[in-house]
């Protein structure tokens, strides 16, 4: 939540006909819209997201009505950062007017901010693998030690019905 991202994206020239639709979004509940554009030749989308959620991005190739829809394709080039990757440090510098080593720290801490965050996210996917490993190993215990009762009765009854079959046969 409050990641910045940059999208960049950029049509090359393909068959004539051809346009391309570009859309983002979260995944969130609220699936929170961050741009869209029609006819996309070369735009650069810059957003701060609003929810823990994956950022999706989609590109629809649409045909003009008159052209044959024989499978064309289109080349998009295409790059997605966030975080630290994301942020215009050269416009910055030149906005507050900062050194190249302020600027340099600026980099580092957030780049920092970045890996921490980061680490916060593993520690917490670790945690909830760690449970549910927790809850599987119980589940295949308790399995375990039914499976055991189960075989243990049923040799017991066979021992006793073959026992009892054999005496009213008069073989033991």
């Amino acid at each position: 939540m409050g990641t910045h991202v940059r999208v960049k994206a950029k049509v090359l020239p393909g068959f004539p006909g051809q346009k391309v639709n570009m859309e983002i979004h979260d995944d969130s509940q609220h699936v929170n819209q961050y741009g869209a554009r029609r006819q996309l030749d070369d735009a650069t989308f810059r957003f701060d997201t609003q929810a823990h959620a994956n950022v999706i991005v989609c590109f629809q190739n649409v045909l003009e009505p008159n052209f044959p829809n024989d499978g064309r394709s289109q080349t998009i080039q295409f790059k997605m950062e966030s975080g630290a990757m994301a942020e215009d440090f050269h416009k910055v510098q030149q906005e507050e007017k900062l050194k190249p080593m302020e600027m340099e720290l600026r980099r580092l801490a957030m780049t920092l901010d970045d890996v921490q965050d980061e680490l916060q996210y593993l520690k917490q996917r670790e945690s909830t693998l760690r449970d549910a490993n927790e809850r599987m190993n119980s589940r295949v215990k308790t399995f375990s030690f039914v499976s055991i009762g189960v075989l243990v009765g049923v040799a017991v009854y066979q021992v006793l019905y073959l026992r009892r079959f054999f005496q009213q046969k008069k073989l033991i």
